[in-house]
């Protein structure tokens, strides 16, 4: 059937924009495949962890660059800050950074690095590292999703404890003892969370009238303390009934058995305390 001038026309404009479209299609960049990996997962404000990049040019590529960011709110670049970089990394306020590769032929290898050292103050925080592929005309590859890294918080400064023992004589015809003083002082510079500490009893003696944390058996008296602040003491008492046995020498011998955190300083950990019993009604601690 013969075809109109009207629809001769537009079946032609048709077919003419079709193959104007064709021919002013932009060509589609394929991208090279890139890999991601961390020189650590797990990192504290101060530490430094490194990112690196590596794949192939499927291509030529003009004025490539490496993009490495961050997911959640904020930017890379707003908890870190740069301690090294294999080529020329610069800053992309408030996203991350850019790690310059040059011009790239064919097979060309990529790899690019960047070493981040986390802001002192750094909240805690996990996320994922995100990085892209750029060029200078030939379009960007889209953002890819990377390993994780985690921010954690920094430890508590450490507490010092410094372990006392004191004894003095509590004498009498009706119950003669010697009675302890045992003593956790936090010389800091953190706040101690816990604390116990341990009193080695003479052979054959037993403790009475323990102060309340603490217990006995086995020759010993374990006592725990809760939370002493920085520059604080916390005492503990107990009784060692004397005997016709206990004379001689008595010595008692405490130690820092546990604390939290950290102790930084065991040379103060161990402290003892000896009385020379003369009789039940007779002794000196000196």
């Amino acid at each position: 059937m013969a075809i109109s001038g009207v629809r001769w026309y537009r079946a032609c404009a048709v077919l003419l924009a079709a193959v104007l479209a064709f021919a002013w299609t932009e060509p589609a960049w394929a991208y090279p495949v890139l890999s991601a990996s961390l020189s650590r997962s797990e990192v504290l404000p101060g530490d430094t962890f490194k990112i690196t990049v590596t794949g192939t040019a499927d291509g030529a590529y003009t004025d490539a660059r490496i993009g490495f960011y961050k997911t959640g709110s904020g930017g890379l670049d707003q908890i870190t800050s740069v301690a090294d970089c294999s080529s020329t990394c610069t800053e992309l306020p408030g996203l991350g950074y850019f790690a310059a590769l040059g011009n790239l032929a064919p097979g060309a290898p990529i790899s690019a690095s960047i070493t981040l050292r986390v802001d002192p103050g750094t909240p805690p925080q996990d996320f994922l590292v995100r990085y892209q592929f750029l060029t200078n005309g030939q379009g960007n590859y889209a953002t890819q999703q990377g390993p994780s890294l985690t921010i954690k918080a920094p430890p508590p400064p450490p507490a010092d404890i410094d372990v006392d023992l004191a004894a003095a004589p509590r004498l009498g015809i009706l119950v003669p003892n010697l009675h302890y003083t045992l003593t956790a002082r936090n010389t800091g510079p953190g706040d101690a969370t816990s604390a116990t500490l341990t009193a080695a009893l003479p052979p054959g003696a037993v403790a009475t009238g323990l102060s309340s944390g603490c217990t006995t058996g086995g020759g010993t008296v374990t006592c725990a303390y809760g939370p002493i602040a920085h520059g604080a003491a916390v005492d503990r008492t107990f009784r060692v009934p004397l005997s016709l046995l206990s004379l001689g020498r008595v010595t008692v011998t405490a130690a820092r058995t546990a604390s939290a955190p950290t102790d930084p300083n065991a040379a103060n950990d161990t402290a003892s305390a000896s009385c020379t019993v003369i009789s039940i009604v007779l002794a000196n601690c000196p």
